[in-house]
């Protein structure tokens, strides 16, 4: 992530969920990979590419990566992006994700701890199943772990 903001976990610990997963439910033919950090998301398909060559690899084609978590700060981190642009990709990720069944994430980004919430709630698969690579110890981030149940 931008500096001053979140850590990412290593990429290898979100490889490593991804093969406990592919372990769990050997019929995952699709990962979703989206992030705001464009360098952190393509090195992470180019682990894929090189571990894990038979799944296939869905990204946001719209997604800005505009490098924060933040649309208020956005001038300082991409060149050209607009706020709206930034929401749309948001949005746009969402929207993807809600059909997703497994997630790896960190709850200590509220953002994907929101994605995982909202998958419980509106996502179309029946059961959703979370690794949390990078806990965080609130409310929030338990309900993104474990649901409401």
């Amino acid at each position: 992530s931008a500096s001053g903001e979140l850590e990412c976990p290593p990429l290898e610990e979100y490889l490593k969920k991804v093969k406990e997963f592919l372990a769990f439910d050997p019929r995952i033919e699709n990962v979703i990979v989206t992030s705001e950090d464009k360098s952190a998301c393509d090195e992470f398909l180019e682990v894929l590419r090189k571990e894990l060559p038979s799944l296939r690899v869905i990204q946001n084609i719209g997604d800005v990566q505009q490098g924060t978590g933040s649309g208020s700060k956005l001038e300082a981190y991409t060149e050209g992006s607009s706020n709206a642009e930034v929401v749309a990709s948001a949005l746009t990720s969402l929207h993807m994700h809600m059909r997703a069944r497994y997630f790896v994430l960190t709850s200590k980004s509220t953002w994907t701890s929101t994605i995982a919430v909202m998958a419980r709630v509106y996502g179309f698969a029946s059961e959703v199943i979370v690794f949390d690579i990078g806990p965080n110890k609130n409310t929030f981030a338990h309900l993104a772990r474990r649901g409401c149940a």
